[in-house]
């Protein structure tokens, strides 16, 4: 089951992002953590991406299932320019 997650990684192809970045927050091991960037969602999986200055990095900042028990999205919110 497992196999399926790192698929992922070899798969993983650099993107283009919106401009349009959003607040978003979210726990690890319940301590809530607020990053700006961009969520993504790809069937069971949440897929973080920080703002970094005037870039996204290329590889995803984190990544976790929805059934996470150490990791939860709480709130996506967009931000205005």
């Amino acid at each position: 089951m497992r196999t399926k997650y790192f698929n992922y990684y070899s798969s993983h192809e650099e993107k283009s992002f919106p401009e349009q970045k959003q607040l978003i927050t979210y726990s690890f091991n319940e301590k809530e953590q607020t990053i700006i960037g961009r969520m993504e969602e790809k069937e069971d999986l949440i897929y973080l991406y920080e703002f970094r200055g005037k870039y996204v990095g290329i590889e995803f900042f984190i990544s976790f299932s929805k059934e996470s028990v150490s990791y939860k999205l709480i709130k996506v919110n967009e931000m205005t320019s």
